[in-house]
C-alpha cells in the first residue's frame, strides 16, 4: 500500500488541542496571534477544538498542559512557542520524554522554513511524536512561537496529522 492509499483510509477528522508556550502571553503582556492563527486553521479544515490553552515556559506547566489535552480527547496537539535555544526554550525537553515515537517533523519543518527564512531556520528545534497511553495515541507537533512559522506548520500538520493517526493507531 502506498502513500495515497495509506492517506485515502487515514483518519479525516480529528480532535486538537493548541498549546501556546510564552512567559508574555501567559501574563496577557501579548497578544497569541500564532495560536489563534492555528485554532483558526484547524477549525476552518473541520476539525474540532477540545483545548486551548496558554503557558508559561515552565516544565511543569507545558506537561501538564499536554496531560490536559490528552484527558480532553484531543487526538493531535500542535503547540507553539519555546523551540529556539534561549535558556527558557524548553518545550522540547519538557514534551520529548512522553513521545513513544518521535517523528521527523522537524526535519520537513526545517526544509520547509529554510524555503522562507533561509539559515536561520537552524535556529528552531521544532519536533513532534505520538503518545500512547490507555489505548490512546496523540499525535503532537512542537511549532516555533512566530505567527511565520504557524503559517508554515500549519500545512504540514494538516497534510500528515491523519497520516500520522492511521499510523500511530496500528
Amino acid at each position: 500500500m502506498g502513500v495515497k492509499d495509506h492517506k485515502e483510509t487515514a483518519p479525516k477528522k480529528f480532535r486538537f488541542a493548541v498549546i501556546t508556550i510564552s512567559d508574555t502571553a501567559s501574563r496577557g503582556e501579548k497578544e497569541d496571534a500564532s495560536g489563534k492563527f492555528l485554532v483558526e486553521e484547524l477549525e476552518r479544515a473541520g476539525h474540532e477544538k477540545v483545548l486551548y490553552k496558554i503557558v508559561p515556559d515552565e516544565k511543569m506547566e507545558i506537561v501538564g498542559a499536554i496531560v490536559d489535552a490528552f484527558h480532553a480527547g484531543a487526538d493531535v496537539v500542535v503547540t507553539s512557542g519555546g523551540t529556539g535555544i534561549t535558556s527558557r526554550d524548553i518545550t522540547i525537553e519538557s514534551v520529548r520524554p512522553l513521545f513513544d515515537k518521535e517523528l521527523s517533523f522537524g526535519e520537513i519543518f526545517r526544509l520547509a522554513s529554510y524555503e522562507e527564512i533561509g539559515t536561520a531556520a537552524i535556529m528552531t528545534r521544532a519536533t513532534g511524536g505520538i503518545i500512547r497511553s490507555s489505548g490512546k495515541v496523540m499525535a503532537v507537533f512542537c511549532l516555533p512561537g512566530s505567527l511565520g512559522a504557524a503559517k508554515t506548520g500549519i500545512k504540514i500538520i494538516l497534510n500528515e496529522a491523519g497520516h500520522v493517526l492511521k499510523h500511530g493507531r496500528e
